[in-house]
């Protein structure tokens, strides 16, 4: 699905092709309308309406015309197949019509579903589904390192744990991918990954009087909210998650390489590369996205304010969230070629450190 059409002009800004990948994951009955080109009438016409039930000859038509590249649907069907891809997220890897930018939305639909599910209901045996569409994910943006840009665009920039958790993902994912891709040399990403999106699960627990809180925390309130690293702890424990790296993320997320963070003020080396990458992705998606106590903030700007800040945040690992920013939104690149601008925001980020 993407740009790619029939040599036959059936106006490409309407339809979209599909292929015999994602029709395999139809089943019995369509989710969307199909459409073919009629070569006699020049134009595309309706093959079948959706929630058709398949019987094996309507099957064999609708094969017929995805092997001769003629099987289409309609754009203003778009959401409602996205949908559908979200829950069959395995076909992604071996789809060729789909376009980067168009899996990359897909891909956060079908993550946050499986999120949304965990963090409500944290057993396990919604955590192996999570942890199925998350090896999924991983194998996609492991295949192919030019797929790791499309992201960015995709983060949902609200006030909402399970699209901060899933924002958190992405970008930790292609911050940690910067520093240990090797196109000959597979790593086992699962651990990475299912650290980044559970990293906030203690939060559930918080009440949402206090993470709802407009203005600013008093004392007591932000030591009530330091309790979430504590509290997920436990609730690893009770899930039998024991793998260091998934617990590093949970537990170490929070803390900084000048000592100054929490729950025990590990310094350097002492806070593992995957606690760094998570705190500098937690702190990001944070900054971005519109909260009680303030706007979100430009990306640009937050991405300078965590690398002004080297005495807590790794600056290898900020210099890649940069390059993640930039790479595939041609905006954010001028913005950071603007020295005019990019002055003005440093100016401002060291008035928000300060």
């Amino acid at each position: 699905m993407g740009n790619d059409t029939p040599a036959q002009d059936i106006g490409s800004e309407e339809y979209l092709q599909i292929s015999n990948n994602i029709i395999s994951t139809f089943g019995n009955r369509l989710p969307v309308s199909l459409c073919i080109y009629d070569d006699e009438m020049e134009r595309v016409v309706p093959l079948f309406p959706k929630e058709t039930r398949l019987s094996d000859k309507k099957q064999d038509q609708m094969n017929k015309y995805c092997a001769e590249g003629n099987l289409f649907i309609s754009k203003t069907d778009y959401a409602k197949l996205a949908g559908h891809i979200s829950k069959n997220l395995g076909s992604l890897l071996t789809e060729h019509y789909l376009n980067e930018a168009d899996a990359a939305k897909i891909f956060y639909q079908g993550v946050l579903e499986k999120v949304r599910s965990f963090y409500d209901n944290p057993v396990n045996e919604t955590l192996e589904e999570l942890k199925s569409v998350l090896a999924i994910y991983c194998e996609y943006v492991w295949i192919d390192p030019n797929r790791w840009v499309y992201f960015f665009n995709t983060l949902r920039r609200v006030q909402d744990l399970c699209c901060h958790v899933v924002n958190t993902l992405f970008v930790g994912m292609a911050i940690y991918l910067k520093q240990v891709h090797k196109p000959e040399e597979k790593l086992d990403m699962g651990p990475i990954s299912l650290g980044l999106v559970i990293h906030d699960l203690g939060m559930t627990q918080i009440p949402t009087a206090l993470t709802g809180k407009k203005g600013p925390f008093l004392y007591k309130e932000r030591m009530r909210m330091q309790e979430h690293v504590d509290i997920a702890e436990k609730m690893l424990n009770r899930l039998e998650i024991h793998d260091e790296l998934v617990k590093a993320c949970v537990m170490d997320h929070h803390e900084r390489l000048d000592g100054s963070g929490y729950p025990k003020g590990r310094r350097g080396d002492a806070i593992p590369l995957e606690a760094r990458v998570c705190a500098i992705a937690d702190a990001f998606c944070g900054m971005i996205s519109d909260r009680c106590q303030r706007s979100a903030l430009n990306p640009i700007l937050a991405a300078i304010i965590l690398t002004e800040s080297k005495k807590k945040y790794d600056s290898a690992l900020t210099t890649s969230l940069i390059s993640f920013i930039i790479s595939n939104n041609p905006e954010m690149k001028a913005l950071l070629q603007n020295k005019e601008k990019m002055q003005q925001l440093r100016t401002l980020a060291l008035q928000k450190m300060g």
